[in-house]
């Protein structure tokens, strides 16, 4: 589904075709912030594999500004293509008190990651500037959807592309609820909708 049909869509829905109420700026916006939150409540939609660069020495960051990693791979420019194992910090700080200063390598054995740390995982042994490339399962930031009329195809939604029609309408009846109080319980079914469609679980609903 395009990104335009999604909020054409949501505007009949609206039943805002001229844009008297919720102007044309605004849908496209709400549609960047419902792929986010999707990507927050189902970061394997946006499941990217890809070689990357890193970094000299141990400490990286995932690509686009990303905050989940699903693993790290192998070694892509060393010529033995070795997988790389996760490791925790006790465990390789029990055996290689001081990994963090030893010599930076061409080839990575180990990575360390938690979920406490979104978007910055560790190497062992600490990369040189040859440069080292390594092969990782990440969750890419799904793109901004600029205009009302995009032909952003939404790939990574797939089937839940539908589900952000639900978002859209969750944005601009909670806009209105400011003047239109009863629209506040419709932006919170609409909410609802749009989280049980990603995750199969309801929300209840107060009233």
């Amino acid at each position: 589904m395009l990104a335009k049909d999604v909020i054409e869509r949501a505007r009949i829905i609206l039943q805002d075709a001229g844009s008297d109420y919720w102007e044309h700026t605004e849908l496209p916006k709400w549609l960047t912030d419902g792929r986010m939150e999707a990507y927050n409540l189902r970061p394997d939609l946006y499941q990217k594999t890809e070689v990357v660069t890193l970094d000299e020495g141990y400490a990286q960051e995932l690509p686009n500004g990303s905050r989940k990693l699903f693993e790290v791979i192998r070694n892509e420019s060393h010529p033995d293509k070795r997988r790389i194992t996760l490791v925790d910090d006790d465990t390789l700080s029990r055996h290689r008190p001081n990994w963090r200063s030893e010599d930076p390598a061409d080839e990575i054995i180990h990575y360390l990651y938690t979920e406490a740390r979104a978007g910055v995982y560790e190497v062992y042994p600490p990369a040189n500037d040859d440069p080292v490339t390594i092969e990782i399962c990440y969750a890419k930031i799904p793109e901004d959807i600029a205009t009302y009329n995009s032909d952003t195809q939404l790939k990574e939604e797939g089937e839940y592309a539908q589900a952000l029609v639900d978002y859209i309408l969750y944005r601009a009846f909670l806009k209105e609820s400011d003047t239109v109080p009863v629209s506040f319980q419709r932006a919170a079914q609409h909410y609802a909708a749009f989280r049980a469609a990603l995750t199969g679980q309801l929300i209840a609903q107060e009233g």
